[in-house]
């Protein structure tokens, strides 16, 4: 293991920044080894920091290394490994959030960008009613795009049975963890965690080792099912479940949501009834409502390929900005200045139509990054 990958870790155990912060410092600085460099007085020039903040960050940079080598010496020892916000394999769906993790933990195989990945979430007390649904729609799923993930949570009820029901079709199924990967809750899904990791599945999370459980981290945990996916399926929740939550949060990213409808007498479907009268999700009955909105049937380009498509179609001034960008995570609007030698308001403007074509995503503190790489 380098350095740098000591510095990108030990970014994750940095006191007084979280996830969103801790980008800025990335983009500001152009590397982890660079933060650990830095004084306080530069830490605190960076945008949403200031100089209380640069204190805290500086007086545990220490305590973040050596946090970081003592991870690093248990992933060795138990099979795990790690990918970092900087590398090219981490989740480009997931990249596009503002707040997504520094670091993703995990046990088996990882083609995190792989062409289709669906997320399904629902009640812990799960009906017959929606665990049929789950089944039929996974066999749809694995008849028409075997290349196809499943995600979810790996806890009772609907999101068991997506696991279950994946598995059962030769899907691949990945299961994101509210804790650390040394260990599976609840126990009684243990032998599904084996058999996700023995089918070429995933077990992530973004949570080093001995964190345990707390209804905190499974709040937190939703955003990565929620990122991960291409379409989230919220299949029976109450009115305040957590696939509520869920599907807020995949809203808030520009993720597609279904939400398959239930009878108004039946508390396990309220939640959903909810989410599709509100126009927070696409009511979906089977595969064929998943496919029209995602554009998957009848020979469509997937919305992967439609924005592929777009780069490869972009005028002189577009390309210059997208060719930079690609070499950053982030880039704030100084930069792309500097870089472009453009106009401020063509700059501007430029910058607009990429974020109407999909391809660029601003962020706070006007920092911007590519969607697709």
């Amino acid at each position: 293991m380098t350095d740098s990958r000591i510095y990108d870790l030990a970014i994750s155990f940095l006191d007084g920044i979280g996830d969103i912060n801790a980008k800025k410092l990335i983009s500001y600085f152009s590397s982890t080894k660079a933060i650990f460099d830095a004084k306080i007085k530069e830490l605190s020039s960076v945008a949403g920091i200031g100089e209380i903040t640069a204190k805290t960050l500086y007086a545990s940079f220490d305590k973040a290394l050596q946090l970081a080598q003592e991870e690093l010496e248990y992933i060795y020892t138990n099979e795990i490994d790690f990918v970092c916000f900087g590398d090219k394999n981490y989740p480009f769906r997931l990249k596009e959030c503002d707040d997504a993790p520094m670091v993703l933990y995990y046990k088996g195989l990882s083609d995190f960008n792989a062409q289709k990945i669906i997320s399904i979430v629902g009640t812990r007390k799960a009906t017959n009613y929606g665990i049929d649904f789950v089944e039929t729609l996974t066999s749809s799923i694995a008849s028409k795009y075997p290349e196809a993930v499943i995600v979810s949570g790996l806890a009772y009820g609907i999101d068991v049975a997506a696991h279950k029901f994946a598995l059962n079709c030769d899907l691949r199924t990945w299961a994101v963890l509210g804790h650390s990967l040394e260990f599976i809750y609840p126990a009684s899904h243990k032998s599904v965690a084996k058999k996700i990791l023995e089918q070429d599945g995933c077990i992530l999370s973004d949570y080093p080792h001995g964190r345990k459980i707390d209804p905190a981290h499974f709040a937190k945990r939703n955003r990565i099912v929620a990122g991960l996916c291409d379409a989230l399926i919220v299949v029976e929740s109450g009115e305040r479940g957590g696939s509520m939550i869920t599907a807020n949060i995949a809203n808030h990213y520009n993720r597609d949501v279904f939400a398959l409808p239930g009878s108004i007498n039946s508390s396990y479907s309220k939640g959903c009834n909810k989410l599709i009268k509100t126009n927070r999700a696409n009511l979906i009955e089977s595969i064929e409502d998943l496919e029209y909105i995602m554009n998957w049937s009848d020979g469509k380009p997937s919305s992967l390929q439609q924005k592929l498509d777009l780069i490869s179609d972009l005028n002189e001034n577009e390309a210059k900005v997208v060719n930079i960008l690609k070499k950053y995570e982030y880039l704030d609007i100084d930069n792309l200045l500097r870089q472009t030698n453009m106009d401020n308001n063509i700059l501007s403007l430029c910058l607009l139509e990429l974020e109407f074509k999909n391809i660029v995503r601003a962020l706070p503190g006007k920092l911007f990054s590519l969607k697709i790489k």
